[in-house]
C-alpha cells in the first residue's frame, strides 16, 4: 500500500513538473509572438513615417537612407530612456506603497493589497480591450 502511495505521489509530482514546463514554454511562445508583432508594427510605423517624409520633403535616395538611420537610432535612444524611466517610476511606486502600508492596520494592509490587485486586473483588462480594438 505504501509503495502504491509513493508511486502515485511521484507520478503526481512528475505530472506537475511537466505541466509547469509546458505552461512556461507556452508563455515563451506567446512572448516571442508578441515581440514579433511589436517589431512588425514598429517597422510598419517607421516605413509609413519615412515614406511620408520622402513624399512631403522630396528626399533623394541618399537623404532617405540617412533620415531612416537617424530615425532608427533616435527611437532606440527613446526606448532606452523609457525603460530607465519605467524602472524609476516603479521604484517610486513601491516606496509609496511601503510608506502607506506602514500607516495601516494589518486588516487595512490586506484590503490595500486586494485593492491593488483589483486595479492591476482592471488595467490588464483595459489594455487587452485596447489591443482588440486596434486589431479590428
Amino acid at each position: 500500500m505504501k509503495t502504491i502511495l509513493k508511486s502515485l505521489l511521484v507520478c503526481s509530482l512528475l505530472f506537475l513538473a511537466v505541466a509547469s514546463l509546458e505552461g512556461r514554454s507556452g508563455k515563451e511562445k506567446i512572448g516571442k509572438e508578441w515581440v514579433r508583432m511589436v517589431e512588425h508594427k514598429k517597422e510598419k510605423f517607421h516605413e509609413k513615417r519615412l515614406q511620408r517624409l520622402c513624399q512631403e520633403l522630396e528626399l533623394s535616395k541618399e537623404q532617405e537612407e540617412k533620415v531612416s538611420q537617424i530615425m532608427k537610432k533616435g527611437w532606440e535612444k527613446i526606448r532606452k530612456e523609457m525603460k530607465k524611466m519605467r524602472k524609476r517610476t516603479l521604484s517610486i511606486k513601491k516606496e509609496n506603497d511601503r510608506q502607506i502600508e506602514r500607516l495601516l492596520t494589518p486588516e487595512q494592509v490586506e484590503k490595500f493589497k486586494e485593492l491593488k490587485q483589483e486595479f492591476k486586473e482592471k488595467r490588464k483588462k483595459r489594455i487587452k480591450e485596447g489591443h482588440k480594438k486596434r486589431e479590428e
